[in-house]
């Protein structure tokens, strides 16, 4: 008798939490890199679960570079130099309360890189419509410095630096910023207190995006992102 479909996507979402068990594992070096995973039957009785569960869920880390299955040798854990930190849900793993800190450490080496170059992209390629947007996006955080409100800030702050990489007008760049959006979320939620944060400077790059000043805009996001986030 074939599985209904309520019974499949229990069996998927089964594998998957399985899958998170294993990863995380990996990610605390339970399961060290060049080491072999215990065997199915092994893993199923150790977290409770059937076997396809077991193969699903080492197949999905597999698709992540974590796991790497072979005949008759078994499951070998993979180096993080083979893992997809693109991979959505790799992310998500990684980004624990423990991790927290060097994820985002990590992140802000790739983000000072590659911001200042969407700006001054984002000087030469949008348009006026998109410039408008920012334009808007850029009165409500001035707003927000009367009457101030935390979360509006956060989303805001983060419709602001998305519009850019939208506006840079390179795929692989809105790719990014559509990825990374959980990161840029908790490191905005994390730095933000009880006022606006460095409103001149998210100003400077409106107003030479605004001119088509792509030089001017990358040293303007590069003063941003340098200058320290700081509190009263």
């Amino acid at each position: 008798m074939s599985l209904s479909t309520q019974q499949l996507a229990a069996q998927k979402n089964l594998s998957y939490v399985l899958a998170e068990k294993i990863a995380q594992r990996i990610l605390k070096g339970e399961y060290a890199a060049g080491s072999i995973l215990p065997g199915e039957m092994e893993l199923g009785d150790l977290f409770g679960v059937s076997r396809t569960a077991v193969r699903e869920a080492v197949k999905t880390l597999a698709a992540k570079g974590m796991l790497l299955p072979r005949p008759r040798i078994g499951t070998r854990v993979m180096p993080r130099s083979h893992w997809n930190f693109l991979d959505k849900e790799l992310i998500a793993w990684w980004m624990t309360k423990d991790n927290f800190s060097h994820v985002v450490e990590e992140f802000l080496i790739m983000r000072n890189s590659l911001e200042p170059q969407a700006c001054a992209l984002a000087a030469i390629n949008s348009n006026e419509q998109q410039r408008t947007r920012l334009t808007q996006l850029m009165a409500q955080m001035t707003e927000l410095q009367t009457a101030f409100d935390r979360q509006r800030w956060i989303e805001v702050d983060m419709a602001y630096h998305e519009l850019i990489y939208e506006m840079s007008g390179n795929p692989f760049m809105t790719s990014f910023a559509n990825l990374f959006r959980s990161i840029y979320y908790n490191y905005f939620t994390a730095i933000t207190d009880n006022e606006v944060i460095k409103l001149d400077l998210h100003q400077a790059i409106v107003d030479a995006i605004a001119k088509g000043e792509g030089q001017a805009a990358f040293n303007a996001c590069l003063a941003l992102l340098k200058e320290p986030v700081t509190h009263r």
